[in-house]
């Protein structure tokens, strides 16, 4: 029977109507959770940060009376397990926004619930998705989603609930308005006027009744219609379905969700990376994928792609080369034959243009290779887009990475972060690794919102998940003393501000050598620096954490949530990438040069850094005797857009600062009074073009 949903009057529906609601009531219990109320909120947490943005959701609370049969807290209690839990700290604020690129928020205060248990018979019942067939990104589709109850039915009071993916571009399904995009209607193949409706947060459509039970084998078709589709590509994207099957208020999803897959559009750019490092004489790989308007990875359509190089600004030779089929990349071969420094740029058919990151060309064996990588990013399995799989696919052969970790949330997004999901991540991890080529790590994010967020990396092929909402680990203390037995590191992430400030009056663990310092959040290196953070919070910066005499080496990486690491996110001013300097591509290698700190990091592009203090290498610690006088200071930079300017930090202050001129570099400088005692040196690079380079610190003890 087809019911059309009406505004809720207070009254029970009317045949063949549904009473429609939404509820907002979930506020009443966030301040009570907040507050430590009795409403089953932990009185040993502390509070969120001050200034934590509140998120309010329209709409109408739904009364005792509607609700009556299904109480309300305990019928919250089963949304938030369902998938209400999102990241508070990404949420606007007046003045200060968070990039579009980061996902909107959620309840992260009400964590309690998360644990809560289904019964056996919840989660029963299949569902199938009307047309399946793939749609491209931002089109315009209507669906249905035919659930079928299980075979141990629902009883009066239980509920099943749709939910599309609430971040990324959705229309938002709403009951009210049938002219408008996201227009839910439900159709059941029974006949009942007790059924009710009620819209939730994160667009989720619930359906239930107190007057009767749902038997096995009926069915409830929630139409979906004129609804905008996500706007990032997925190959599996979900259109979930939990199930209350014995009203107890607590629900899980069915276990063969119905997916859909979301086609990219014509490609509008073409992303091209080149080696950073090359010897002349030796041939060398320009590899080339096409992107649409919002980065995701599309076609090369067929026709004649041309490579232009330039060595130290003059124009080489043409090479042309034919694409007959729609490929996904390009390989086209290239040879230096003299030192420089190179950009490729490739045109081809439809005005598709890309150009390479710099190359350098020198002569001679090097002991220590430069490595690129973003090892901080996000999956549908948490709270961002795309799978796993694709994500370590997207960072290698799309933005030219060599090295990637994948960090869902261990607590947050619509998916618990149970055994399947973790056991999806980590065979991700160790299927994308290819010594030699390209380097992954298994990892998590460890989101915790009183202390700030940490990402955990096992050096090996396995490792557990510590929730930042356990009792056991809701610390970082805690979290570093039941990692001590792995061989594990952690790294902090937007540290200023943004969703939520590091606490610095913790002091890192043994297990903390780094910090990430940029990534589509913004720049944590100093409060009101360049593309600094939003919401910042002073005395969370990284350069207050070297003050304090602790000692880490900078990274950037993208904390991206729309499947393309590597790439600045729509709507980021910047993001975030790490170069190291290792003997080798393995996972040994990467991780022993993290332990020395011997890292940096950028805004996003692939600059060319090298910084010594005292002789010594980015992230040493060097004892100077005060009787040898002058410290010497080296720096060498390659950029990819001409240099404005660059800096020599000490003790987070500047003691030499010169314009930039080209995209080359190279300063060897002394500092004549290096100060008694301990004293760290770092530099930064700023382009033309905004982005900006960090060499990890140098510690020097004069004596």
């Amino acid at each position: 029977m087809r019911y059309r949903g009406v505004r809720h009057s207070g009254r029970h529906g009317s045949a063949g109507h549904l009473s429609v609601t939404s509820l907002t009531a979930a506020i009443r219990l966030r301040e009570c959770v907040v507050q430590g109320g009795s409403c089953g909120a932990n009185p040993g947490r502390k509070r969120p940060p001050a200034g934590t943005p509140e998120r309010p959701i329209p709409g109408k609370a739904i009364s005792a009376h509607t609700m009556k049969s299904v109480p309300l807290k305990r019928l919250i209690v089963s949304l938030l397990f369902a998938g209400i839990i999102g990241l508070l700290g990404c949420s606007e604020q007046a003045g200060q926004q968070a990039p579009p690129a980061v996902p909107d928020s959620g309840l992260p205060t009400v964590v309690p619930y998360l644990d809560i248990v289904p019964s056996a018979i919840d989660g029963q019942g299949t569902a199938v998705l009307h047309p399946a067939e793939p749609v491209p990104v931002s089109s315009v589709a209507s669906f249905e989603i035919v659930f079928t109850v299980g075979e141990a039915g629902i009883i009066p009071g239980g509920f099943v609930i749709f939910q599309v993916s609430p971040w990324w571009g959705w229309s938002e399904p709403q009951t009210q308005h049938p002219e408008l995009p996201g227009y839910v209607e439900i159709t059941t193949s029974f006949s009942d006027p007790g059924l009710e409706v009620a819209t939730l947060p994160l667009s989720r459509v619930l359906v239930f009744s107190r007057q009767r039970a749902f038997q096995p084998g009926e069915t409830i078709t929630f139409h979906y219609r004129n609804a905008r589709v996500d706007r990032f590509a997925e190959a599996e994207e979900l259109f979930q379905i939990f199930v209350d099957a014995d009203g107890d208020g607590h629900s899980a999803c069915i276990a063969s969700p119905p997916t859909l897959r979301i086609l990219p559009r014509a490609a509008q750019r073409l992303i091209v990376n080149a080696p950073s490092q090359v010897q002349p004489g030796v041939r060398l790989e320009i590899r080339v994928a096409p992107v649409d308007g919002v980065g995701n990875w599309s076609h090369l359509p067929a026709g004649t792609y041309t490579l232009r190089a330039t060595r130290d600004g003059q124009a080489l030779s043409d090479a042309t080369i034919e694409v007959a089929t729609a490929e996904k990349t390009l390989t086209i071969p290239f040879t230096s034959d003299e030192e420089g420094i190179y950009f490729f740029d490739v045109e081809g058919p439809r005005a598709l243009r890309g150009k390479s990151n710099v190359a350098l060309c020198q002569e001679g064996t090097r002991s220590l290779h430069l490595y690129f990588g973003d090892i901080h990013g996000h999956s549908r399995l948490s709270d961002g887009t795309g799978t796993p799989e694709d994500y370590y696919r997207f960072a290698r052969e799309v933005s030219g990475l060599d090295m990637a970790a994948l960090t869902d949330h261990c607590d947050f997004g619509t998916i618990p972060f149970k055994g399947p999901v973790w056991e999806r991540i980590k065979k991700a991890a160790n299927d994308a690794y290819q010594p030699g080529r390209f380097v992954t790590f298994v990892a998590f994010e460890w989101t915790n919102w009183d202390y700030g967020h940490r990402n955990v990396y096992y050096r090996g092929d396995d490792g557990p998940v510590f929730r930042s909402i356990d009792p056991e680990s809701n610390t970082p203390q805690k979290l570093w003393r039941l990692l001590e037995p792995y061989e594990v590191m952690t790294i902090a992430h937007h540290t200023g501000g943004g969703p939520v400030p590091i606490d610095w009056e913790i002091p890192p663990g043994e297990k903390e050598c780094l910090v990430e310092i940029c990534s589509i959040h913004g720049s944590s290196e100093y409060y009101g620096g360049e593309a600094c953070i939003y919401r910042p919070v002073k005395g969370a910066f990284a350069r207050d954490a070297l003050a304090r005499g602790y000692r880490l080496g900078f990274i950037g990486s993208g904390d991206t949530h729309d499947g393309h690491p590597g790439q600045r996110s729509v709507g980021a001013l910047v993001t975030g990438l790490l170069g190291v300097y290792s003997p080798q591509l393995t996972r040994e290698a990467i991780w022993e040069a993290f332990q020395k700190r011997q890292v940096y990091a950028t805004s996003g592009p692939k600059i060319i850094l090298h910084f010594r203090v005292g002789n010594s290498p980015m992230g040493s610690e060097v004892t100077w005797p005060a009787a040898q006088g002058d410290l010497p200071i080296a720096l060498q930079v390659v950029a990819c857009d001409a240099i404005r300017s660059v800096e020599i930090i000490r003790n987070g202050e500047p003691v030499y600062q010169q314009p930039g001129e080209g995209v080359w570099m190279q300063l060897l400088v002394e500092d004549p009074q290096p100060p008694a005692g301990v004293s760290w040196y770092y530099a930064r690079v700023v382009q033309e073009d905004g982005n900006l380079a960090w060499s990890s610190p140098v510690w020097v003890k004069v004596e």
